[in-house]
């Protein structure tokens, strides 16, 4: 799990290193998550970008993209996309609520395979992100790490790693809301994850049956792991 711009952004990370079995593993340099990307200088734009990661996909709704429009955003170096996640990025009333937010997600198939059509197509690396870049980027990367044949447990240790990163925003952002314990609710949580991991199993039998009900072919699915996976380093 390697960081990006840690003193400026959060939660940028490269979800590529991840072991899918003894010889293959989850590719590098190129697929980065994030939160929403702000303060990055033109001199860090200019490190992406010799990265090879001009592609963006932006996954906020309206509203949250008019009050912050993001770097990347009509920026000519950057080939940027909106995709509208299902649900708008609504926080939940109840903790045990945010699984059903995250279901709500994966109920928006359109989205999913624009997704996993830019994916499929990008002739380089890849950015995509929401606000705090671990809910709907976070069942978004789950999506993309079980399709390529990451094990849960990693899945799952990928989105609890934004509520270690996100700590003081979290907190922060908890205190401001009075009345509430909302803390519990926008932390990132075991059980959550568990159960989307489980409900997608369970509903679909397989990360690709749930991909095929998002009108993805099999030979694009097959396209997109050939493209993010590679033999282990020796």
């Amino acid at each position: 799990m390697r960081r990006y711009f840690i003193d400026k952004i959060e939660n940028m990370r490269d979800i590529g290193g991840y072991s899918i079995d003894y010889d293959r593993v989850v590719k590098e340099g190129k697929i980065i998550r994030s939160n929403c990307v702000i303060n990055l200088s033109n001199e860090d734009l200019e490190k992406l970008i010799k990265m090879k990661f001009t592609t963006i996909i932006d996954l906020r709704n309206d509203e949250e993209i008019q009050k912050e429009k993001g770097i990347f955003y009509n920026n000519q170096n950057f080939k940027y996309n909106h995709i509208k996640i299902n649900g708008d990025g609504k926080i939940p009333d109840r903790k045990e609520d945010v699984l059903n937010s995250y279901i709500e997600m994966l109920n928006g198939k359109k989205q999913i395979k624009d997704i996993f059509e830019i994916l499929n197509k990008a002739d380089d690396g890849v950015i995509y992100y929401c606000n705090a870049g671990k809910d709907r980027t976070g069942v978004i990367t789950v999506c993309i790490l079980k399709l390529l044949g990451v094990d849960n447990q990693d899945i799952i240790v990928d989105y609890l790693a934004s509520g270690v990163f996100l700590k003081e925003m979290l907190e922060r952002y908890s205190e401001s809301v009075q009345g509430r314990d909302i803390f519990s609710i926008i932390n990132p949580n075991y059980d959550t994850i568990y159960n989307l991991l489980k409900y997608i199993d369970n509903q679909y039998g397989s990360i690709e049956q749930y991909l095929n009900s998002c009108n993805i072919s099999n030979e694009t699915l097959q396209e997109i792991k050939n493209k993010y996976i590679c033999e282990k380093r020796r």
